[in-house]
């Protein structure tokens, strides 16, 4: 019995250490209407990352850098991993993948009085592109442009930077997440900047987001998985699609 005691002893003072949350730490970028430390909640995405930590006893602190310098941080190992990326070959060789936490639409913005069209990539021949410093689209043009599309490509770090690059003729088009730049042109465009862009409803591309985790941390496979059990449960209970169903009824542009 004496034993007995001793164990139920020693097993209550190892409860708080088996139940005590991990800490990870992940940087992003500023990308709102969906991710911003500006943001209720810092923004849907960051809602739902936060949900699925807390149900899988994950403690989750965001840092917030230009998305070229969040990849880097995390690709070393300075932080334990980055949120909201595409999957590639190459960052998988750096980086664990979770389970998707949302699919963004990708589009062509253009000026309203200046015609575009395109369904196929040799539309978009003798053009040129502003897309995000670091983003998929900069292997996707790259490679369009090893396959012989004439296509301009201009990276920028900042969303807004695109656009003005835009209104003021450096670019023909600006690539990039729909929700995002018409948020952009809602909330710091004047309404006459605002009335001469517009964009083509073609998606040039629809893409899983997901949260990296670094390779470089020796955790990084088991916060992956703990991670994807968090993000189930709250998708199978209904919680993931509530946090979409309030962001969508926000008033957003069309």
């Amino acid at each position: 019995m004496r034993l007995m005691v001793q164990w139920g002893c020693a097993l209550l003072l190892l409860l708080p250490m088996l139940t005590h949350a991990q800490s990870i730490r992940l940087a992003s970028g500023e990308y709102p209407p969906f991710i911003s430390q500006h943001l209720p909640n810092q923004g849907p995405l960051t809602e739902i990352i936060v949900l699925a930590a807390e149900e899988a006893n994950l403690d989750i602190t965001f840092g917030y850098f230009p998305w070229h310098e969040s990849m880097a941080l995390a690709q070393q190992g300075q932080w334990d991993g980055t949120v909201g990326w595409a999957f590639t070959k190459e960052r998988a060789l750096d980086f664990i993948y979770s389970d998707a936490i949302y699919t963004e639409s990708a589009v062509f913005f253009h000026h309203r009085d200046k015609a575009f069209d395109w369904s196929t990539p040799e539309d978009l021949d003798g053009l040129a592109v502003g897309v995000g410093l670091g983003y998929i689209d900069v292997n996707t043009l790259s490679q369009l442009q090893k396959s012989g599309v004439d296509v301009k490509l201009q990276e920028f770090a900042k969303e807004e930077d695109k656009l003005h690059a835009l209104l003021n003729n450096q670019i023909d088009l600006a690539l990039g997440n729909k929700d995002v730049l018409q948020h952009i042109i809602k909330t710091t465009l004047s309404a006459e900047q605002a009335r001469q862009l517009t964009h083509h409803p073609h998606p040039f591309r629809v893409t899983p987001l997901h949260v990296l985790f670094s390779r470089q941390i020796e955790q990084g496979y088991d916060h992956s998985r703990t991670f994807n059990k968090g993000l189930r449960r709250i998708k199978m209970d209904g919680r993931y699609q509530a946090v979409w169903n309030q962001f969508r009824r926000q008033k957003l542009p069309e």
